[in-house]
């Protein structure tokens, strides 16, 4: 069944945004120079990558009626759609490269993650995300609880959600200390390959009209890549819980700590930098084959169609593994 989720201005009505290309502009003057950890891996040797640029905490906030951020700096191919991907796979639990894969996340996002050699630091197997990742986090969260020993976070957010839409507990996180973090004197190592990036901190905000505001916190955001996609996918969740909650989605907001330009990455910013900024698309959830959906898990990121984008060209943008 179509619904109308987020409620667009015709898109030359719309007013031009410019925030995630002045964010860029922003690390490039002001930013500090940290070295990162990706410095001292070996794997990165040979890439001449020796810092970053590194901004205190920043946020970029959309009106969804001005588009959608599904950013047209940069032409992202089917990239948005693998994002979608990459979501749906994490509420439905996906934990490894392979599960990752079957609900259509791009293997590039990943294989150079969680290779034999990476995975063997944290003590998992080749291709595994580990127990503190995105998907399990999000749905089997571990209680202590004798009688429930994980909790599904999916499935909670929906129920209250449907039940109480104006509950300002209506939260989820990927972030996890005692597997994420770990502390050996604790009793608890990490155990996870890549600590989640983002949608640390999700948040839901339902007014009386039924309108829905969404915050997403973003520990550590690559800027030139990763958040790109990590604004697509949270974008397109945050579209799902709104259509099975019969809700309008008007606003969403993007949180970074600590958002990041790497040295080798700053001649490609300054080349997108010279392109004109265009208006945002729009991502429309238009589930395929008229099928029932029911919970979140049912979706899938063929159910999601982009209109009005007009990409500047592709450019490829180097990232640090």
């Amino acid at each position: 069944m179509e619904k109308e989720i987020v409620l667009y201005k015709p898109y030359n009505q719309r007013k031009t945004d410019f925030q995630y290309e002045a964010l860029l502009e922003k690390i490039l003057a002001k930013g500090k120079r940290k070295t990162s950890m990706h410095a001292n891996l070996p794997e990165n040797k040979d890439s001449g990558h020796k810092y970053c640029l590194e901004l205190p905490c920043e946020m970029l906030q959309y009106d969804l009626s001005n588009g959608s951020p599904i950013m047209p700096v940069r032409d992202l191919g089917n990239m948005w759609k693998g994002a979608i991907g990459e979501i749906v796979g994490f509420i439905n639990g996906a934990r490894t490269l392979e599960q990752l894969k079957k609900y259509g996340c791009p293997e590039s996002f990943w294989k150079n993650w969680v290779t034999k050699e990476k995975c063997k630091v944290w003590n998992l197997e080749e291709g595994d995300l580990g127990p503190g990742s995105y998907g399990p986090m999000l749905t089997e969260m571990p209680t202590g609880n004798k009688f429930h020993r994980t909790f599904n976070q999916v499935t909670a957010l929906q129920k209250q959600m449907r039940k109480n839409p104006f509950a300002r507990t209506n939260l989820l996180t990927t972030w996890y200390p005692p597997l994420a973090l770990g502390d050996k004197d604790q009793d608890s190592s990490r155990n996870v390959v890549v600590a989640p990036c983002h949608g640390n901190i999700v948040q839901f905000d339902v007014m009386d009209d039924m309108s829905m505001h969404m915050t997403v916190y973003q520990r550590s955001a690559d800027s030139p890549v990763g958040l790109i996609l990590n604004l697509s996918e949270w974008v397109a969740f945050g579209m799902m819980v709104a259509y099975l909650c019969d809700l309008k989605f008007e606003w969403y907001s993007h949180v970074l700590p600590n958002p990041q330009i790497y040295d080798i990455q700053i001649p490609c910013v300054k080349e997108l930098l010279k392109r004109s900024a265009k208006n945002l698309p729009s991502l429309y959830l238009r589930p395929k084959d008229d099928r029932e959906i029911k919970y979140l898990e049912d979706f899938r990121k063929d159910d999601f169609v982009l209109e009005d984008y007009f990409p500047h060209p592709k450019m490829k943008i180097p990232a640090l593994i």
